[in-house]
């Protein structure tokens, strides 16, 4: 189903620009999470897509995972190894944020040296409050604290997804 989706266009576009998977089909979003909705859930099947180290087969096992079985040594391992943010952001929103109790891995990762997992945590917060998950005052506190560093210690992912918190977190503000 992947080889017949390809888009050789985009996939030129996005080496171009970087985005250099060993192997990309240059399939959108939209038509990755359609093949995904006749997938049936697993998480054997998922560990084998991800394990391939193609964009869209590790995309896919964001979706195919069961968010009930994915723990957060798994997230662990699975950050470690994303290299580009289309695929940061598709696990973030999609599986990471699904995690029961992922507030403390999204701050531990806030927290890290590595860009992609400061990337990861943001995205993470972000897709946590704007679902209306709730957090302690220290966490709040903590999570302003954080996201200022983030926005000036010049990392452009971290930043970016930083600046997105920050605005969720003044739109939440305002509406008290």
């Amino acid at each position: 189903m992947l080889r017949l989706s390809m888009n050789g266009t985009a996939s030129q576009i996005m080496k171009e620009n970087g985005i250099g998977y060993s192997l990309n089909y240059g399939v959108d979003l939209p038509r990755i999470k359609e093949i995904a909705s006749g997938i049936e859930k697993d998480s054997r099947l998922a560990v084998r897509l991800w394990k391939e180290n193609i964009r869209e087969c590790r995309m896919l096992a964001a979706f195919v995972y069961p968010t009930d079985e994915f723990e957060t040594d798994m997230a662990d391992l699975w950050v470690s190894q994303i290299e580009y943010p289309d695929l940061a952001e598709v696990c973030s929103m999609y599986l990471f944020s699904k995690i029961k109790g992922v507030s403390v891995t999204a701050f531990r990762w806030i927290a890290s040296e590595e860009e992609m997992c400061q990337y990861c945590g943001f995205l993470v917060v972000a897709n946590l409050l704007r679902e209306g998950g709730q957090m302690s005052q220290r966490f709040m506190s903590e999570l302003k604290d954080q996201a200022a560093a983030a926005i000036s210690g010049g990392k452009v992912l971290p930043s970016q997804a930083a600046r997105a918190v920050m605005a969720l977190l003044e739109r939440e503000d305002g509406q008290e």
